[in-house]
């Protein structure tokens, strides 16, 4: 599964300029990445960004993240 993930770039999750940065700037350039990080890591970074990334994930590929590194 994240063979495929690793061509999807985090752009057509269509998400604000804003939240893109964010995760831009952590070097997060594919759904693959993303996957890496779970939802308390998102929020860390940026909590309105974080939780934007977290829905579209979830409404646009059905993904979702790990809610905190303990699962």
């Amino acid at each position: 599964m994240n063979d495929s993930l690793d061509l999807i770039p985090i752009e057509n999750l269509q998400l604000s300029m804003k939240a893109l940065g964010s995760l831009k700037r952590t070097q997060i350039k594919t759904i693959a990445d993303l996957m890496n990080y779970t939802e308390e890591d998102l929020k860390t970074l940026d909590p309105q960004s974080g939780e934007e990334v977290i829905q579209a994930l979830q409404q646009r590929l059905g993904l979702t993240l790990p809610e905190n590194d303990l699962q």
